[in-house]
């Protein structure tokens, strides 16, 4: 095709990517039910009757924070309060949740959209080992969001409140910076995830050699370092290390599939002795 009719194809199919968006983005602002009473005609209505307003996607959030504010303010010791420190704070917090949990619904569509406009572009062998992988790379990424949200930040918020505490500080955080960071450690962690799928596609096109690749070991793992706490939100590089973890055992086991995948590659053999 000309030109002009791929650019038309792309905003075709980015129009449709976004009237999907735009709907999930509206339904993470309705009201988020309430789980109290366990009869399902009065968490259906339960908005209704009360008059309370608390938006979807805020909710979901807090469902992940909340048991570990519990734990940690039934210590005793640690007393912590979530305060908007800004006019604009609260919007601004549902604003981002709304936006990323949106994204996270939406995203194997937008996958989907993308494959099917590069799709007649790519040669056979090329298309055969996209989607060989395609399906593990999205539950690769939600693993990677699953990991991020319910390991790393409850191990980063938790030191930080420790050193705190030590410090004898007010344990005083602003609404906008801590779902910020959520998302930021889910995100990243996501990606770091990834790693075994680019090793298994460049393997499937003969362009990885793992016994090369194993040879520069410490020096990849030394840029991913530097790398992740470039992207890491935090400075104590707690979340940068609970990060690096799993992204060198997975690529470690990229690396044990790799030398599987490239015994069909006539140029890539292993080294001898």
């Amino acid at each position: 095709m000309p030109l002009w009719e791929h650019l038309a194809e792309l905003g075709q199919r980015l129009k449709r990517v976004i009237i999907v968006f735009v709907i999930v983005f509206f339904i993470m602002w309705m009201p988020a039910p309430d789980l109290s009473s366990g009869n399902l005609l009065s968490i259906l209505t339960s908005f209704f009757f009360t008059g309370e307003y608390n938006p979807f996607a805020y909710w979901l959030f807090m469902q992940t924070l909340h048991p570990m504010l519990q734990d940690l303010n039934k210590t005793g010791r640690i007393t912590i309060a979530i305060i908007p420190s800004d006019v604009f704070n609260p919007l601004a917090a549902v604003m981002y949740a709304s936006l990323y949990l949106a994204f996270l619904v939406v995203f194997p569509y937008i996958v989907y959209e993308i494959w099917l406009y590069v799709q007649p572009a790519l040669y056979p062998h090329e298309e055969r080992a996209v989607k060989k992988y395609l399906w593990v790379a999205l539950l690769l990424f939600y693993a990677g969001n699953f990991f991020g949200i319910y390991v790393i930040y409850p191990a980063l918020f938790r030191f930080v409140v420790g050193l705190g505490n030590i410090l004898r500080l007010q344990q005083i955080f602003n609404i906008a910076s801590v779902v910020g960071t959520w998302i930021s450690v889910a995100f990243w962690t996501g990606v770091v995830f990834q790693t075994p799928i680019v090793v298994a596609i460049l393997s499937e096109l003969c362009l990885l050699n793992p016994w090369s690749v194993a040879s520069y070991r410490p020096l990849i793992y030394a840029v991913a370092l530097i790398l992740i706490a470039v992207v890491t939100p935090d400075v104590t590089l707690v979340s940068t290390f609970l990060t690096f973890i799993p992204f060198a055992v997975l690529f470690e086991v990229g690396l044990v599939w790799s030398r599987r995948i490239v015994r069909k590659c006539p140029d890539v053999k292993p080294p001898r002795g």
